[in-house]
């Protein structure tokens, strides 16, 4: 057997079903095993960095690892904005890198890159040396993108190594099955019980960790138990049921970006927090204030860099979300007793004031009938017209996050697919098409600016030519957002860096897809379900509607019922 056929033979016994990216240099000795491959198909992105952010949506929205596969020197640069961006949300992205012989490299050949260059985003990067290291190589692959808090990993391939044969029996190779996961110390559960039992009001916040170790079903559990508020932050919305009534959306303690204002008011209540998968990422998940002295934080995180790491808790706890979480139910059900706990009428009535108040507020700017629109509109038309249980959303970087993640109602786990970490212009345009390879069942549809656009739109070419039927929904408002809306500023950017511009439904059109422009709000409905109907029908689809600049939400201090 040779090199490349031990690597895909591996691929194929640890279950891999596709593997995005762009033929380059290095990569050859795997084609003839590919090609014959039953179980995987390989297609090419039309940019080895889109490569990436399918596998990325695909291991988002299955929890399955996403493979990525990308050439020499440029191929691999490409790939290093959507490698930064899985590392810095937790996502099981797998790259297989190729690299020119082993005896080639350190002479600055044509096109010489070294796999140092992602040194500071990976979980683990491994260089095949010698042919009979695959399986071990291999083996050491799947057990980091699968155990403990999930990472990307990367693979160098010199293609003498790919090239070389060994004994069948040397390079046959094994599945490793599920990852391992850290289980709590029950000392720590103990200590967690006892602060939540003995709470006044506490409140659960829940992070992508959550949905990694799918741990939904376990943290619905708890806060029906002790009738805890439950928010999610950016990369964690849906881990916990936003038409719940004990939902608060996102906006996790003591204050983040894009925070319901139910959220902004449950907070001020709590008197202990159980933050569960979460980071504290600034400036999203956090605005960096500090918790006061009388309320407790218990913080639950597979990954022990990021317990204290912005806040000292009370009770940091290395483990696995689902199993940490199953612990601490059955130590809470010890000290409450048969039948005791379960939801309380008082804490549901004041979160539905809260939230209607604060949905009240902004209910004229989703349904403004001014001339252009305003993101928020097409968002709100958006949900009215989609099976919201059926329906994947997912969101982009700047404005149309801002639009989308609050006011999107997430009902399932892995039904709304977000990012943060590094939050690239244009990700969503790869990771839908990855969302749609891994559930083809659902209506998958993101959101994202023309600015963002610019930079990835050819990728609805692969939606077309790959039949992944999904619905890009462009607002454009001529430029980027901020830029526009600061121009009159003296020390903003000159207009020549804001203003932009392009019909990119005819560009959509051309590349094979469904296409549609509106300018006139009431005509936004209509077209979503055109384009909807399109995407039922097998053919990828885009909606440009043209808007005005307008500035996310902020959360006020002095928000209140």
């Amino acid at each position: 057997m040779r090199g490349g056929d031990a690597v895909i033979h591996a691929l194929e016994k640890e279950g891999v079903e596709y593997i995005s990216g762009f033929a380059g240099g290095g990569e050859v000795p795997l084609w003839p095993a590919l090609r014959e491959s039953k179980t995987i198909k390989v297609f090419s992105t039309r940019h080895e960095r889109q490569g990436v952010e399918i596998a990325d949506g695909y291991a988002r929205a299955t929890g399955k690892v996403g493979v990525a596969l990308c050439g020499t020197g440029p191929g691999a640069t490409n790939t290093l904005t959507g490698i930064a961006g899985a590392f810095a949300d937790n996502i099981p992205v797998l790259l297989l890198m190729g690299q020119h012989p082993l005896g080639n490299l350190g002479k600055e050949i044509q096109q010489e890159v070294p796999s140092s260059i992602f040194d500071s985003f990976v979980k683990w990067k491994g260089t095949m040396s010698k042919v009979e290291d695959i399986p071990g190589i291999m083996r050491r692959a799947f057990t980091a993108l699968r155990s403990g808090s999930p990472g990307p990993v990367v693979l160098e391939m010199p293609l003498d190594v790919l090239s070389s044969e060994a004994a069948d029996s040397v390079l046959n190779y094994e599945p490793l099955g599920p990852g391992r996961k850290p289980a709590a110390d029950p000392r720590d559960i103990d200590k967690a019980a006892e602060i939540l039992v003995n709470a006044s009001f506490p409140i659960l916040n829940l992070g992508g960790g959550v949905l990694s170790a799918e741990a939904w079903d376990e943290a619905k559990e708890l806060a029906e138990l002790l009738s805890m508020p439950v928010a999610t932050t950016l990369v964690g919305k849906g881990a916990f049921p936003e038409d719940h009534p004990l939902s608060l959306g996102g906006g996790v303690y003591p204050r983040s970006k894009y925070a319901s204002g139910q959220a902004l008011h449950i907070n001020r209540k709590a008197d202990a927090v159980l933050a569960v998968g979460n980071s504290f990422r600034m400036p999203n998940a956090t605005d960096g204030r500090p918790i006061p002295d009388n309320v407790k934080l218990i913080h639950i995180n597979a990954d022990p860099e990021d317990l204290n790491k912005i806040y000292h808790a009370d009770v940091p706890i290395l483990a696995d979300a689902k199993l940490a979480l199953r612990s601490l139910i059955d130590a809470v059900r010890d000290r409450l007793g048969p039948g005791k706990g379960g939801v309380k009428e008082e804490v549901v009535s004041e979160i539905q004031q809260a939230k209607a108040k604060w949905l009240g507020e902004w209910e004229s700017i989703f349904t403004d009938a001014s001339v252009p629109t305003n993101g928020y509109r097409v968002v709100h038309d958006l949900m009215q017209v989609v099976d919201l249980d059926r329906t994947i959303a997912l969101h982009d970087a700047g404005g149309s996050r801002g639009y989308l993640s609050p006011f999107w109602v997430a009902t399932k786990p892995r039904n709304y697919i977000a990012m943060g970490g590094m939050a690239a212009m244009g990700w969503s345009m790869g990771a839908a098409v990855g969302v749609k390879l891994g559930r083809p069942d659902h209506l998958v549809f993101h959101v994202l600016g023309d600015a963002s656009y610019g930079m990835v739109g050819m990728e609805i070419e692969t939606a077309v030519r790959m039949g992944l039927p999904t619905l890009t929904v462009l607002l454009n408002n001529g430029g980027t957002g901020g830029g526009l809306m600061a121009m009159d500023r003296p020390n903003a950017a000159p207009p020549a860096m804001a203003e932009l511009g392009g019909n990119f439904s005819l560009v959509a059109q051309g590349l094979g897809a469904y296409s549609e422009r509106v300018v006139q709000p009431e005509d936004i409905i209509p077209a979503f379900r055109r384009a909807i109907q399109a995407t039922e029908s097998g053919q990828a689809a885009l909606v440009e509607v043209m808007i005005k600049p307008m500035r996310t939400p902020e959360a006020p201090d002095d928000w209140s019922l």
